[in-house]
């Protein structure tokens, strides 16, 4: 026997459907990323070839681009370099060393939301980012580098590459 629907049943049906689509959408953004440290919202961010032209020696920029990480710290996962678009090295530490990435998080895709500037870097500073590393210190190409505090950091999870 055939049971007829009222208009309120339908209309309820219809708005837990769209309800059910509006949740499973704007969750399905955030699921694939790994968030460290203060929120960053998932958007259209722009590369690092857009972002670098706006960082000089004498100012603090903030930015928010995305890139893929190059290294990570060995030791604690406390600072990663990136790869840049131009082959410009650009190290990102974390805000009041208040947090921190995995070690095994190279290769993976990272937006940055953060502060930037460009540093030189004394012989020291470098050597030891060198060491934490695992490579060899280089004086041409070690002692300047694009320097960002990040204030949060999202990862790609390792099954959305």
């Amino acid at each position: 026997m055939l049971r007829r629907l009222s208009t309120k049943s339908i209309v309820n049906g219809l708005m837990l459907v769209a309800f059910t689509v509006l949740v499973v959408s704007c969750s399905s953004k955030t699921d694939s990323w790994e968030s460290f440290g203060a929120e960053v919202v998932v958007e259209e961010v722009p590369a690092t070839a857009e972002v670098l032209p706006t960082i000089s020696t004498s100012d603090t920029v903030d930015v928010k681009f995305v890139a893929t990480i190059d290294e990570v710290c060995q030791m604690k996962g406390c600072w990663m370099t990136l790869k840049s678009d131009n082959g410009e090295r650009i190290r990102v530490t974390f805000k009041d060393y208040g947090f921190f990435v995995p070690k095994d998080a190279a290769g993976r895709e990272v937006i940055i939301d953060g502060i930037a500037s460009l540093k030189e870097l004394d012989e020291e500073t470098a050597k030891h980012f060198a060491d934490d590393s695992g490579r060899e210190f280089n004086p041409e190409t070690d002692m300047k580098e694009v320097s960002i505090v990040a204030s949060g950091v999202l990862i790609k999870k390792p099954n959305q590459l």
